[in-house]
């Protein structure tokens, strides 16, 4: 408590500053000095606490009315880039209208917010935004900039997951360019020529090799070796459970000495048993790489493609898009998959935090996606959910597991 009272005198120190004026003390709803936005997981019927905090502690009972106002959503939405709307009649509730801060405190009684995640939609970003209307007694303002919290309702599903535990993977064939007999193209791949790209899936390593310093310490998870992959490990000493987008290639061709290549590591390194989510997001200009939905690194590069067809020129295999191998049938991942998806598009990293869990598949931008839940089609294949074609190939033993919960 001391720490917002503290955050929230010294914001209202610089505002009298500027202004040349004294503003007092003033009320504001807990937890949103920082941000305004309030993660709230519904997973079944589920409920979240909302208190009112005052910069000092009240000299008289100070009561404060607070609701539900579905209007500020659309300016919420416009400020963010989110898509968010308020969840269906029904799905949720307000214990109350008021909160009383007592005299000698500096923190209200709580309303509580419930929601039943039956009642929601998966994929649908939710948002209730409660607002403080009114303050009665002890001579406190409002802090407008905490005025409002805007909650934002993830629905927590139970999903079956691809375990892959170093014995098999995915190869995705329909990337790979269409040839004739004579090796010319015929019909170009999908993924050949991107000007924007966003690759992102969810991971649980169960465990990681002992051998940082040779390439069996590492442990592909996605995408192509040499071209854009993502796994854990380089095989050069660094640690096994450390995450790296390792040798994004950007350019005007295909090969490699024409492009640029650039990398990032995350800064930690991983747990097993636990799940993550990595994005990379290119924009024509920048690379991102988020982790659970936050941008870890941000590299400005020199512009050009991503091409995601193939494993690059020189090499003795004929590769493609894959998951949970690289370097032909090598470099095995032991670990879960799920919600992979390729896009022609730079999501933004409200788009990135809202779909962890599940997108629509009919959403603009598109290529490819595999939920990985258990739904094998003929031939040993997971069904690209976009509708595209872009099925997944199981090749190797690959298992399924049930009961894993997301955004957990």
């Amino acid at each position: 408590m001391k720490k917002y009272i503290y955050s929230a005198l010294m914001l209202l120190g610089l505002v009298a500053c500027d202004n040349g004026a004294d503003y007092g003390d003033a009320i504001f709803l807990t937890g949103t000095l920082s941000s305004q936005n309030i993660r709230f997981l519904v997973d079944g019927e589920s409920s979240q606490a909302i208190t009112v905090s005052s910069t000092a502690k009240a000299t008289e009972d100070v009561k404060i009315s607070i609701t539900v106002d579905p209007s500020k959503i659309d300016e919420y939405n416009a400020q963010t880039g989110r898509n968010s709307e308020l969840p269906p009649s029904g799905s949720f509730s307000l214990s109350g209208s008021e909160v009383t801060i007592k005299a000698g405190t500096a923190q209200s009684d709580q309303l509580v917010v419930k929601a039943d995640g039956d009642k929601l939609k998966e994929g649908v970003a939710y948002c209730i935004p409660v607002t403080i209307t009114s303050v009665s007694g002890g001579g406190l303002d409002i802090l407008e900039s905490s005025r409002t919290a805007y909650l934002l309702l993830t629905k927590v599903i139970d999903v079956k997951a691809a375990y892959l535990a170093r014995t098999g993977g995915f190869n995705v064939y329909g990337f790979k360019d269409t040839k004739d007999k004579d090796g010319n193209i015929i019909q170009e791949s999908p993924v050949r020529s991107m000007s924007q790209m966003t690759l992102e899936m969810k991971v649980k390593p169960i465990s990681f090799p002992n051998s940082p310093r040779s390439a069996n310490g590492i442990s592909s998870l996605v995408g192509l070796e040499e071209n854009f992959l993502f796994r854990f490990g380089d095989g050069a000493g660094n640690p096994c459970n450390k995450l790296q987008l390792a040798k994004a290639s950007i350019g005007t061709a295909f090969h490699p000495d024409q492009k640029d290549h650039y990398e990032a590591w995350a800064e930690n390194e991983f747990p097993t048993n636990q799940w993550l989510h990595f994005a990379a997001v290119y924009d024509g200009s920048w690379l991102r790489v988020y982790l659970d939905g936050e941008q870890i690194q941000a590299v400005e590069t020199k512009g050009g493609t991503i091409n995601l067809s193939m494993a690059y020129d020189g090499h003795s295999w004929d590769d493609c898009f894959a998951i949970g191998r690289s370097a032909g049938n090598a470099r095995f991942f032991d670990g879960c998959v799920s919600e992979c998806r390729v896009w022609n598009v730079a999501r933004s990293q409200a788009e990135l935090q809202d779909g962890i869990c599940y997108v629509d598949p009919s959403s603009a931008g598109l290529v490819a996606y595999w939920r990985f839940n258990g739904e094998v089609q003929d031939g040993g294949v997971v069904r690209d959910e976009t509708g595209h074609g872009y099925d997944a190939t199981i090749f190797g033993t690959v298992q399924w597991v049930d009961h894993q919960k997301c955004p957990f």
